[in-house]
């Protein structure tokens, strides 16, 4: 899915979306050592689940998505509180973690691409991993081998088609499809047995088809998840972010925000091996 103009486009829909079910009202702990009593956040707007909103004179407004509300309650969390979001326009420049003023960087952030100069990475919060989305009247696959006769398509260069080559490894090529209405036409129609679709975008791949797909069952180990950056200098302590996004994930906070905003919690999506 082409991620940098989608942000934009999607904002107003977005910015309707519900939250209160996604999160729980939790008592602000007071500020430590570990956190300032203010945050400001760096977003990119790569993905209209993950973040979206309209820039202005490089803050970012009516902010929304996944990474938004977790940044906001990992505050909260922390005993601070956001106080703004500013625009980093691109990951290359917000993992060189060169620019001041903010001390918490969320943008759709996979690790396995190259480090922070810096600057610490979070423990994971999301999966990076690929959804295999089959056509109507397929079994959802029980083992990755079983994926291997069949016929498979996936996005021209995104990471499910580089991951159908290096570790599903199909007997026939994957086709390559140039778009998202594409790559669901041809499952639908069963001109392939299975899409291979990135787990984050699933939910809102399959979302509305249903009734003429298969099964959204089953995940192929891609990479470690989605991070946070944490910039050395700005006072935030990685170890009390990685805390608190363990203590998200064990109460099911992280199930509820990617319910609401991805549509689906790839997390529950049982592993190929």
């Amino acid at each position: 899915m082409k991620r940098g103009a989608l942000a934009l486009l999607f904002t107003v829909a977005v910015v309707g979306c519900p939250t209160a079910a996604a999160t729980r009202t939790v008592a602000a702990p007071p500020p430590t050592a570990e956190s300032p009593a203010s945050l400001v956040v760096a977003l990119a707007l790569g993905d209209p689940g993950l973040q979206a909103g309209v820039v202005r004179g490089g803050d970012v407004i009516l902010a929304r998505g996944f990474e938004v509300e977790l940044a906001r309650l990992l505050a909260r969390r922390l005993g601070a509180r956001v106080d703004r979001f500013v625009y980093v326009p691109s990951t290359t420049r917000l993992l060189a973690a060169t620019a001041t003023g903010w001390q918490l960087g969320l943008a759709g952030i996979d690790p396995s691409r190259g480090g922070a100069a810096g600057a610490a990475f979070s423990a994971p919060y999301l999966t990076t991993d690929v959804a295999v989305v089959t056509r109507r009247g397929l079994d959802a696959p029980r083992r990755l081998a079983d994926l291997r006769p069949l016929a498979l398509c996936a996005l021209r260069g995104g990471d499910a088609a580089r991951t159908a080559a290096a570790v599903v490894r199909p007997k026939r090529p994957t086709t390559l499809a140039a778009g998202d209405v594409r790559l669901l036409a041809m499952v639908q129609t069963g001109s392939c047995d299975a899409a291979l679709v990135p787990a984050v975008q699933v939910g809102r791949f399959v979302e509305g088809h249903r009734r003429v797909l298969g099964s959204v069952a089953v995940r192929i180990r891609r990479g470690d998840g989605l991070v946070a950056v944490v910039p050395s200098s700005g006072g935030l302590d990685v170890q009390a972010v990685n805390r608190e996004l363990g203590r998200l994930r064990r109460d099911g906070t992280l199930s509820r925000l990617a319910r609401t905003w991805l549509r689906l919690d790839p997390a529950g999506l049982r592993v190929l091996r």
